[in-house]
């Protein structure tokens, strides 16, 4: 090797792309670049639970529940918990894309350092048990684990997902594609666009640090689109997410290891299926799926989810067939409008204080 220096060029252009991506990263680079807002969303969760152990350690504190979703439960309010429930404060840890394998990632640091929250919810989304999704949610991988968590996992992977894990975590700048366009947009009008994004990413590290982890506390208004535009939303998000549908088995593992960490720690749970807009909901529970004998997905997805709740003893909590709850504004199928926020919230502490008092 030292004979024939040239065999060192490879790894010398390795090394000065890695570099250059590292500099790429910088935040007041990436910003002439970068759309998304995820990963700001992702690297404060380490910093939340650190806050959650200091917290837990005080003497008059109160009750605390952890939150472990996706871009479904955002949007809460810690002043309007305060205000109607004050024994208990939440520490939001879902994130975008957010899947059952961060939440375990997460969930086995809280073992690990025995940080004991009095309630953990666990989001059990459908798309997430999807595996081959036209769009595939991938945040988790690009944003939110490990080399050695996906290293101890990685019979739960498949080999696509694992060579993208280590592309665009190596190569940052492969996930962002820098676009010249971009760039050039961003200096326009005095670098106009360019100071507006870089403030909305600060106000966004602001907001989680302050709501511990939701990423707006602005719940008293908020954008509510037609039943209309909804229904377009819902036929999109079907063939999106839940088309073509295959259950992810290894996705259901990681949520069965999360309910056996729970269980191992003691620590009262649930998991919840966050209400959907009705018209989206009716594609999952009656819409076939191809080559499944007339089985919808919710045929599919239901009896595996609530035969591990049963199984490991932890409710489940079905928004979308709960008559009690009936706040029906969405931003979009997916995700409901901030203005049903507030009954969102009491769905959850009813629940709750319920299962507690079993």
């Amino acid at each position: 090797m030292i004979k024939n220096r040239f065999l060192l060029i490879p790894f010398l252009i390795v090394g000065i792309a890695y570099l250059l991506d590292k500099l790429l990263l910088v935040e007041n680079i990436q910003t002439y670049f970068t759309k998304t807002m995820s990963e700001v969303n992702y690297s404060h969760k380490p910093e939340l639970v650190d806050e959650m152990r200091i917290y837990l350690m005080q003497k008059n504190r109160k009750k605390v529940l952890a939150y472990f979703g996706n871009s479904r439960a955002l949007l809460f309010s810690n002043d309007y918990i305060a205000k109607k429930y004050p024994d208990w404060i939440l520490f939001n840890f879902s994130v975008p894309g957010g899947t059952p394998d961060y939440s375990l990632y997460l969930i086995e640091k809280l073992e690990k350092e025995n940080i004991r929250p009095d309630f953990v919810l666990l989001d059990n989304s459908i798309e997430a048990f999807n595996l081959k999704a036209f769009i595939k949610i991938d945040e988790v991988l690009v944003n939110g684990l490990t080399f050695d968590f996906i290293l101890r996992y990685a019979g739960r992977y498949s080999k696509k997902e694992i060579t993208n894990f280590i592309a665009k975590r190596l190569f940052r700048t492969y996930q962002y594609r820098p676009k010249l366009e971009t760039v050039l947009q961003r200096i326009e009008n005095n670098f106009f666009i360019l100071n507006t994004y870089r403030e909305w990413r600060n106000r966004t590290r602001e907001r989680l640090k302050k709501e511990r982890g939701s990423a707006s506390s602005e719940i008293a208004s908020g954008h509510t689109s037609s039943e209309e535009v909804v229904k377009k939303y819902a036929e999109g998000d079907y063939k999106s997410y839940l088309v073509p549908y295959v259950f992810n088995e290894n996705m259901l593992r990681f949520q069965k290891d999360n309910f056996t960490v729970l269980k191992r720690m003691g620590l009262p749970a649930a998991g919840i299926w966050v209400r959907v807009a009705p018209s989206y909901f009716q594609l999952i529970k009656n819409r076939p799926v191809p080559g499944e004998t007339n089985k919808t997905v919710y045929d599919i997805w239901f009896p595996k989810l609530t035969g591990i709740h049963y199984d490991a003893g932890i409710p489940f909590w079905n928004m979308n067939e709960d008559k009690t709850y009936n706040c029906n504004e969405f931003s979009d199928a997916s995700h409901m409008s901030p203005k049903c926020f507030p009954a969102y919230t009491d769905f959850i502490m009813q629940q709750l204080n319920h299962d507690l008092k079993k």
